[in-house]
């Protein structure tokens, strides 16, 4: 290589440098986490700092004698998808357990944005044999794009039950459910208590009424989040996260015996709230390294 071209190379390096020295992460993880305050649906609290955000779907699931307000709004529309909501929920608690004493006051925010996830997790699992998994009718709602305050498209609630399973939604609800809930354990344990349990029934119900809501839901899931891995991964994934809470025998078995049946296609590196194969290998391995042998 000529010196031109060496001096050409170090020159565009140090530019690079200087690019990456110039972003604040800082500020973006910040503002990372003030995007899902922009995301709530309900009552929003005093501490709300997305002012120009107000109240908004307040009788979600009243049609039906259920209360479903809160939670989050998938993205600029106003469906509420419980699936992709629930593993944004998981990945927030499973970021705070390993980052949060690097957050600084971002904790406190993370806290807060976990547990407004978990609240509504907890209602659409409030009735024994059903999970609710959308509040809004994503035709109607993709139709009018509008402001949540201002909507005035039907807010149809879609669940799953034994008869009409969803083994990968409810999966993934135990998996939030049971992250969260060692998130919360040193700060609140009669809230961590609560939502570790309702994680063991939930992920029971999942395991023991097997079916994708693909099916159950059809149209209404499909093609706006519809599970093209299947729900194995969800299965063993909710069963890892309750190992990882519990320490109990039950789980570790549970994984040992499922994820030999995991699909070994190309999928096995990627990681979304469709497809959990490298979230499920981290977790085994760490729990592996921690002494709880697989």
């Amino acid at each position: 290589m000529s010196l031109i071209q060496r001096l050409s190379v170090l020159g565009m390096a140090a530019m690079a440098m200087g690019l990456v020295a110039s972003h604040d992460y800082g500020e973006a993880l910040t503002k990372s986490i003030l995007f899902y305050e922009g995301q709530r649906s309900g009552k929003l609290p005093p501490t709300q700092r997305i002012t120009w955000r107000k109240d908004s779907a307040l009788r979600d699931g009243f049609e039906i004698g259920v209360d479903l307000v809160g939670g989050y709004y998938d993205a600029g529309d106003n469906v509420k998808f419980t699936f992709p909501m629930a593993f944004s929920i998981t990945m927030l608690a499973w970021s705070v357990l390993e980052f949060g004493q690097s957050l600084g006051t971002d904790l406190q925010h993370s806290l807060k944005a976990i547990q407004w996830g978990t609240d509504y997790l907890l209602k659409a699992t409030s009735i024994p044999g059903f999970v609710f998994a959308q509040v809004g009718d994503p035709y109607g709602d993709h139709n009018c794009w509008e402001r949540p305050e201002d909507m005035d498209t039907p807010r149809t609630p879609y669940a799953v039950s034994k008869e009409f399973p969803g083994s990968e939604v409810s999966a993934e609800i135990a998996a939030a459910l049971a992250a969260s809930s060692m998130v919360f354990r040193p700060i609140n344990r009669g809230y961590s208590a609560r939502l570790l349990k309702r994680a063991r029934m939930v992920f029971e119900f999942a395991d023991k009424y097997r079916g994708s809501y693909n099916d159950s839901l059809g149209p209404w899931a499909c093609p706006f989040y519809c599970d093209y891995s299947g729900y194995q991964d969800e299965l063993v994934w909710g069963a890892a996260w309750l190992l990882r809470a519990t320490k109990a025998p039950y789980y570790r078995n549970y994984v040992l015996a499922n994820i030999q049946n995991l699909d070994k296609s190309s999928s096995f590196a990627e990681f979304g709230w469709d497809t959990k194969h490298a979230g499920i290998n981290v977790l085994v391995s760490r729990a592996s390294i921690c002494s709880i042998k697989f």
